[in-house]
């Protein structure tokens, strides 16, 4: 039996279990202990498609309320799902789907594309739904004005995080440095180093590459994944 037909059926069986967001999160933590799901004792959840400023949301909040506990990086929209019905403030991170695609694609060299679209449109479409009870955030205000984004949390969910200065240097060098010492941490090193999760250099012209390749071969999917985004925007 080919190996990808299992990978295939793996993640069918994935996106079926979504459609009951609590059972998703409690299979998911059973398979996945290392992964950071929502629970009673969650004090935020922080949810977006791969490459949408997902490590840099984290670390940044962290860094300004030491100790907080945050659900993040599952990128299903059955955790965003799971982190409302549970009465959690939740953000979710939004970049426009050439880019978020493109960067997330070089980054774990990803061949399935389609697979990747399909997969960013189903994450914005079922948090559609939900948008008026969370908090959107835009990519450029999340890596360029993450204090406005906290903010609007505190407002919306009746909180008191404490705001990350997104003006201070060290604070932003600070958040940085931290997303690539756990980046080096994951062996082996080179692809550690592949992987960082912030802007990098060595990875540049494959993602305008990778761009270029969205854009050319898959527009239609593009457009779809597009459209939705900007309908999000809109609010």
């Amino acid at each position: 039996m080919s190996m990808v037909a299992p990978a295939r059926a793996r993640t069918m069986a994935t996106t079926l279990l979504e459609n009951a967001p609590g059972a998703y999160c409690s299979v998911m933590r059973r398979r996945h202990p290392e992964w950071l799901l929502v629970g009673p004792d969650t004090d935020l959840v922080i949810e977006g498609y791969q490459s949408c400023g997902n490590t840099f949301a984290r670390k940044a909040i962290q860094h300004a309320n030491p100790g907080l506990r945050i659900a993040s990086h599952s990128h299903r929209w059955a955790h965003v799902a799971r982190g409302r019905r549970l009465g959690k403030p939740v953000v979710v991170l939004l970049r426009h789907p050439l880019d978020a695609v493109a960067s997330h694609a070089v980054r774990m060299r990803l061949a399935d594309l389609d697979g990747e679209l399909a997969n960013y449109h189903r994450f914005y479409r079922r948090v559609a739904a939900m948008s008026s009870s969370v908090v959107l955030a835009p990519f450029e205000t999340t890596v360029n004005r993450f204090g406005d984004v906290v903010r609007a949390l505190n407002a919306r969910f009746a909180r008191q995080f404490n705001v990350f200065d997104h003006t201070d240097p060290a604070a932003v060098a600070e958040v940085f440095a931290e997303m690539e010492r756990d980046a080096l941490a994951s062996p082996p090193a080179l692809d550690g180093l592949w992987r960082i999760a912030r802007p990098n250099e060595a990875r540049a012209e494959a993602t305008r590459a990778m761009r270029r390749r969205l854009a050319d071969a898959h527009g239609p999917a593009l457009a779809r994944c597009d459209a939705l985004y900007r309908r999000l925007l809109r609010g």
